[in-house]
């Protein structure tokens, strides 16, 4: 289990920071006023001075109401003497991290540092202060640009998921680990971080900042040594302490990535990959184990800190802050605004793919702002659309959610032919003929969804220029060994077996993608499966099973780069539903596609 030692830390961080910078000098303090707000829109500034003088007033018994009045709303910046705002939260973030690490904490420091946030603040503010001994309001005026605080119901959801795909890439969190003085191993582990959270399906970025956290940046402390390899404090299954020998010693940096990640997957309800560590199987057994799905949720079970998420979505932040390289994609796009751009500037999209391109986009109920929310879709998530109105588009979510979402917060998908035409590859529809595979529970039959994805994707690859073998073309039964022999005898350079899953358990779920480790071809297999898993889990919205090795007689005999795919559950009756949806056999078409086009296009092969 991560080790405790934050458990000292004061749990209410507003009220100590206030209290650490009314107490201080001014000059030390380098604060010359703070801005609040009262969620319905109207931000308030206070002196620093005043709030001095009223909370000295407040000590002996004899407040005139400032300090009372300030703490009533909620803080939301701080001004320096300079005359620069920066974030409340981001300032309390350090504040904290410097108490758990036993580190000094300087004003001027921080606010000259590069992990000092900037806060954009209205030109309009509601000056409180006192005057002839009463407390006063300044008028409550609107200015043109003014951010505001939108309505309750147009905020993003406050909680940050663990799974998914990565909002920050490698190279972004090398930086800020750079920037942050992290040791040069902890800027070298990164990239493994990234792997791993694309065979799990968890974002690495959360689980970097855990372990910048956990290391002090890989500089760790007097009790887990460095080359203990232990990037998330883990203890051993018999700790009874908090001593070197209570923690987990792993032989390399890898092994202690992917321990880390086991420990997540005990709590996030995923298998682990692997033999994993002994705590994984007590962090299994706690009452919490599989449900935690936000960040917000390892605060109290990941550690006893009730604020732990606090600090570690500050620290995401600071790493999807940084540029990126102009070779890199595009960064996240920002949360959709309250107001619609003009319907001039929506493309028109009538049918096909499209992928969220804003932080969050609301679906709703009806092709217009009047109508119910729906849900909220993040970045990257994949929709069928299914026709338009206007500027609004119908869309089926991967979960089979029927909706509308307005045309300029997604981005069409296009099939670009230059990376697969000329690439043959073999395509094998899992069962057929006299052997139909798993049945579901109301008679669908694993064969015929097999083939009719298969077919839907042998169309999309000739279409993008590609030459394709196929095992078998329609509902013929083929022998294992004769599937091998067409595929061998072939010149195709990767192989794909279309496969539902099933199990006694109805209620087993997920997505899951195999390869043979064993083979000449193991690791370019693994990279084949690993970018199949993740189109497919953004597709279908499925839990992510994740990346694993199988001796499959098809994976061990073909010598090629080889993957087989379990879509979904067919034993189970709601992913048998999605199976036989036309729409969601599109998206997982199309995502075994682009997991292809993204294998030929990674420049590690």
């Amino acid at each position: 289990m991560p080790t405790d030692r934050k458990k000292k830390l004061p749990l209410i961080f507003a009220i100590v920071l206030i209290s650490m910078v009314l107490i201080a000098p001014a000059a030390e303090a380098a604060i010359s006023g703070f801005i609040a707000h009262d969620g319905g829109g109207y931000f308030y500034k206070y002196r620093y001075t005043e709030l001095l003088d009223s909370y000295a007033l407040k000590i002996v018994g004899l407040s005139n109401g400032l300090y009372e009045d300030f703490t009533a709303n909620q803080t939301y910046a701080v001004l320096d003497d300079s005359g620069q705002y920066f974030d409340y939260q981001a300032l309390i973030s350090s504040y904290a991290f410097s108490l758990i690490n036993k580190r000094p904490f300087n004003l001027r420091s921080y606010f000259a540092s590069l992990e000092a946030k900037r806060a954009t603040v209205p030109v309009a503010l509601v000056l409180v202060s006192i005057k002839d001994g009463k407390l006063s309001h300044g008028p409550k005026t609107t200015a043109v640009g003014s951010p505001g605080l939108p309505a309750e119901d147009e905020r993003p959801p406050v909680r940050t998921q663990i799974m998914g795909l990565a909002l920050v890439t490698v190279d972004q969190a090398q930086t800020w680990a750079k920037n942050r003085g992290a040791e040069q191993r902890f800027i070298d582990i990164a990239p493994l971080y990234w792997d791993y959270g694309l065979l799990f399906g968890v974002r690495p970025e959360v689980l970097y900042a855990q372990a910048a956290v956990e290391t002090n940046f890989g500089r760790y402390d007097n009790r887990i040594p460095a080359d203990y390899n232990n990037w998330a404090g883990i203890k051993t299954a018999v700790a009874d302490g908090d001593s070197a020998e209570d923690h987990e010693k792993f032989a390399t940096p890898e092994e202690g990535v992917r321990a880390h990640y086991n420990h997540i997957a005990a709590y996030v309800g995923l298998p682990p990959v692997g033999e994993p560590h002994g705590r994984y199987f007590i962090a299994a057994a706690q009452p919490f184990a599989g449900t935690i799905q936000y960040v917000e949720d390892l605060s109290t079970n990941w550690t006893p800190l009730t604020d732990y998420h606090v600090y570690i979505i500050d620290l995401i932040e600071q790493m999807r802050s940084i540029p990126l390289a102009e070779q890199q994609l595009p960064p996240a796009g920002s949360t959709q605004p309250a107001s619609p751009p003009p319907a001039e500037s929506v493309p028109a999209i009538n049918t096909g793919m499209v992928v969220v391109n804003v932080d969050v986009l609301r679906l709703r109920g009806g092709p217009g702002t009047d109508h119910e929310i729906l849900d909220r879709l993040f970045l990257g998530t994949l929709l069928q659309v299914e026709g338009n109105q206007n500027e609004w588009l119908k869309v089926v979510t991967p979960g089979g959610k029927n909706g509308w979402v307005y045309g300029a917060y997604v981005r069409a998908i296009t099939i670009t032919s230059a990376s697969l035409a000329g690439r043959i590859i073999a395509v094998d529809p899992g069962h057929g003929g006299s052997d139909p595979g798993a049945i579901g529970p109301s008679g669908a039959r694993e064969k015929e969804i097999n083939l009719i994805i298969a077919e839907k994707l042998i169309n999309l690859l000739r279409e993008a220029g590609a030459t394709v073998v196929v095992t078998r073309s329609g509902d013929q039964t083929v022998i294992h060994q004769r599937r091998v022999d067409i595929i061998n005898s072939s010149n195709a350079e990767i192989m794909i077996s279309i496969h539902a899953n099933s199990f006694h358990n109805s209620e087993s779920n997920g997505t899951e993608t195999f390869y043979h480790a064993g083979s000449v071809n193991g690791a370019a297999s693994r990279l084949l499966a690993l970018h199949l898993q993740r189109e497919l889990i953004a597709a279908l919205g499925l839990r992510n099973r994740g990346v694993k090795e199988s001796r499959f007689f098809v994976l061990r005999n073909v010598r090629i780069p080889a993957v087989l795919t379990e879509l979904a559950f067919i034993s189970n009756p709601a992913e048998e539903r999605i199976l036989l949806e036309p729409a969601a056999q599109e998206r997982a078409a199309m995502a075994i596609y682009r997991g292809i086009e993204a294998y030929f296009s990674d420049k590690r092969q």
